[in-house]
């Protein structure tokens, strides 16, 4: 049996799941290969010129001929491996009519809640299967004549697990840098001034003046060594949760019923982590990990687990064996294959 994995890629930062997908459809038998596309478009200035400032300026052309080209790509990688299934990530990049000629089993797995994935209803109605990572996605697909399946994301045990190393970082956050994020993280930094603290994010944005000026804010404040504007692979990553005696964990405002990977990734690290008050995480997972109401209540979270090191790794590696026994991407890619009545040989 032969799979082809389609996912999105980022130019700055390499999340691996593409990767580890791909590895965890070999695990059970398949011959598996991937094909990736970028989330908005290629990396480098003459992208940036020839179709990102021709877009501002109302002109499709290049960027139509980017998602025409990749469309190709795909359509040629089809004729040429003659998959079994086809397992797309995210996926709006391909359009309905490419999808329309592949012969193989469609199937769309959503890392993002649907309404953010860019998709079109052509697009959707062109799977054979549609899986979400939360739960209220499936509402949104019954209100628009779709059906869809619950299966939440993994973790990639190459990558995260544990390792016996000094932590020398106090309170430790990697992600992107929301408003109320931003806030929270602005908070810890003024009210642990004597702490170890990390955050990672690409947060100044050439786009956005405002973003610089924080920046600078950071800098003035003495807290440019906190406020780190850069992204991190998952290998990096994975090393710095190894390295934190704590790691914060912070949901986008619009997941209510699921739950983001970092949520898997800190347990399998072997490290003890402080997750928003999401219901899915308390229901789920409330006796491996430390859920917050405000930013206070976090403030005061982090103090009293920074004094009690006995009880924060016996809470990680508790959460450590759990996640490695039921949440790595091969139970995912087993359930999806059940789901599906296709071969599974692990």
């Amino acid at each position: 049996m032969k799979a082809l994995v389609i996912g999105p890629k980022n130019p700055d930062f390499d999340p691996g799941y593409n990767r580890a997908i791909t590895d965890a459809l070999k695990q059970v038998g398949y011959r598996a290969s991937c094909l990736e596309f970028f989330v908005s478009t290629p990396p480098g200035f003459a992208s940036r010129v020839k179709i990102d400032l021709a877009r501002m300026a109302g002109i499709q052309t290049f960027y139509d001929e980017y998602v025409a080209a990749f469309n190709a790509s795909v359509s040629t990688a089809c004729e040429t491996l003659r998959p079994d299934i086809v397992l797309v990530i995210r996926g709006s990049k391909i359009k309905a009519e490419t999808l329309e000629k592949i012969s193989a089993l469609k199937i769309l797995w959503c890392h993002d809640v649907v309404r953010r994935c860019d998709l079109t209803l052509e697009q959707l109605r062109a799977y054979d299967r549609v899986y979400v990572f939360d739960r209220s996605d499936l509402h949104w697909l019954a209100e628009r004549r779709l059906t869809g399946q619950f299966l939440p994301l993994g973790v990639d045990p190459r990558v995260y697990f544990p390792r016996s190393t000094r932590k020398d970082i106090d309170v430790f956050f990697v992600g992107a840098y929301y408003p109320d994020r931003r806030e929270t993280l602005e908070f810890l930094a003024d009210s642990l001034p004597r702490r170890s603290l990390r955050f990672y994010g690409r947060h100044v944005k050439y786009r956005e003046p405002t973003t610089w000026t924080k920046y600078l804010a950071y800098r003035l404040k003495g807290q440019g060594s906190v406020f780190v504007n850069r992204s991190l692979n998952a290998h990096e990553i994975s090393q710095f949760y190894r390295r934190s005696k704590i790691c914060i964990n912070m949901h986008h405002s619009q997941n209510q019923f699921g739950c983001n990977p970092r949520v898997f990734e800190i347990m399998a690290s072997g490290s003890f982590q402080i997750c928003d008050n999401l219901a899915y995480v308390l229901d789920n997972f409330g006796s491996y990990v430390e859920t917050y109401k405000d930013r206070w209540h976090l403030k005061d979270l982090i103090l009293a687990n920074l004094d009690d090191e006995e009880a924060r790794e016996s809470k990680a590696k508790a959460a450590e064996e759990f996640v490695f026994g039921n949440h790595t991407f091969k139970h995912r890619i087993t359930d999806m294959l059940a789901d599906c009545e296709m071969p599974n040989r692990s």
